[in-house]
């Protein structure tokens, strides 16, 4: 049994922890003694970990930093509950990220195990790309680059020694390889291109099981799917289905989705009356029913890694309109199987108005999309290469 472990943040409700579900969905349990370790617990996604795959948290259990000194206290370890006084006072001092995360590595234990294989899954500026270097023994090292590095270059740039140490770098598209390669030229021997791995069957089996739209809506329905977060684009979305409205479109656009722009999309919506015309349906674990359903899909991101909800919608043969954000003419031949437009209001705006009006472009789109080969399985070779 060869020995894995994967260090992430939280298995949340997204893209990446998504990702990382379907690659251990492929591993197989005689083969792989896998652990995941998250730096924190709660997230939406841990039942669907793989049961045979092991889930830690790298904090420990303990809810609070109060509750982690007294129990090092009951055991007779003051000086490590003294450790974990001083280190947290001393990282809320400071204001950069790195530097508190830095603080944050001082209190947490080394892995006393080796792995065969020791991975840092998530963004590329973050703990865990610091916590595999400096706190596994592994035969191999892989780092996992799930985004546009140009939007991280700042930050990056505290991060390259770190990054000098891996025997792997992953990108999840060839764009996203290309601008790392512009960032850290010297580790391009390193790099290569990684695509997330999707499972076609597995979307459309989902896709006939749990709820989807309950509003007996009969109009035309749009769809997008993403965190409610600048980066994700939403904001945009009001203006546009305004715009649709005006013309007479009987049009209704479905978010799926939280984070921290809820509150401002809500006054958005109310303050142009969109109340009965776009709805934030929150978090949902199956989305594909969603999907299955949607007449048009749309992903107005500003800046993405390959971006695995358009993917999804790639899969289940959506009629789709995307911004031209990395690795998105990695999945969408324009014109062919999709429309790519700049994040601009007009440009979305004329797209989704062209494929409401134009049912041939549509059924161009479906037909092309039913015969592409949309199954990245194969990639997990790739992976298994690197356990030996």
């Amino acid at each position: 049994m060869k020995k894995v472990v994967i260090v992430t943040r939280r298995m949340i409700l997204g893209g990446i922890e998504k990702a990382l579900i379907s690659m251990l969905e492929q591993m197989p349990k005689d083969k792989y003694d896998v652990t995941v370790l998250v730096m924190g617990v709660g997230g939406e996604l841990e039942d669907e970990i793989p049961l045979h795959v092991k889930l830690k948290c790298l904090y420990g259990d303990e809810k609070s930093t109060l509750e982690k000194i007294w129990k090092k206290v009951k055991v007779g370890n003051v000086i490590d509950a003294l450790k974990i006084g001083w280190y947290t006072f001393l990282s809320r001092k400071v204001k950069s990220v790195f530097d508190q995360e830095m603080y944050h590595l001082k209190m947490v234990p080394n892995q006393e195990v080796e792995f065969d294989l020791a991975i840092a899954y998530h963004v590329p500026a973050s703990l865990p790309v610091v916590y595999v270097i400096n706190n596994i023994k592994a035969k191999s090292k892989v780092a996992w680059i799930h985004s546009d590095v140009s939007h991280y270059e700042t930050a990056l740039s505290r991060y390259k020694d770190y990054y000098a140490k891996y025997d792997k770098i992953f990108c999840v598209s060839q764009f996203a390889l290309n601008k790392f390669n512009e960032i850290f030229p010297n580790l391009r021997e390193k790099t290569s291109v990684f695509y997330n791995i999707l499972d076609k069957q597995k979307f459309e089996s989902l896709s006939l099981k749990g709820k989807s739209f309950e509003d007996n809506f009969d109009g035309i329905k749009i769809l997008t799917i993403g965190r409610l977060t600048g980066e994700k684009g939403q904001d945009i979305i009001p203006v546009v289905l305004k715009k649709l409205i005006s013309e007479g479109f009987n049009i209704r656009w479905y978010c799926i989705g939280e984070g921290d722009c809820r509150l401002r999309l809500e006054n958005m919506i109310e303050a142009n009356n969109l109340g009965d015309h776009m709805l934030l349906l929150g978090n949902k674990k199956n989305p594909y029913p969603f999907i299955k359903d949607c007449d048009i899909y749309v992903q107005p991101s500003r800046h993405e890694g390959y971006c695995i909800s358009l993917a999804e919608a790639r899969s289940l043969n959506k009629p789709i309109v995307t911004t031209d954000f990395v690795g998105a003419r990695e999945q969408i031949n324009n014109c062919q199987t999709g429309i790519i437009v700049k994040f601009d209001e007009n440009e979305i705006y004329n797209s989704v108005k062209k494929l409401i009006k134009d049912k041939a472009i549509i059924n161009k789109f479906i037909n092309n999309l039913k015969n592409e080969k949309i199954n990245t399985v194969e990639e997990m070779k790739k992976l298994f290469d690197c356990v030996g």
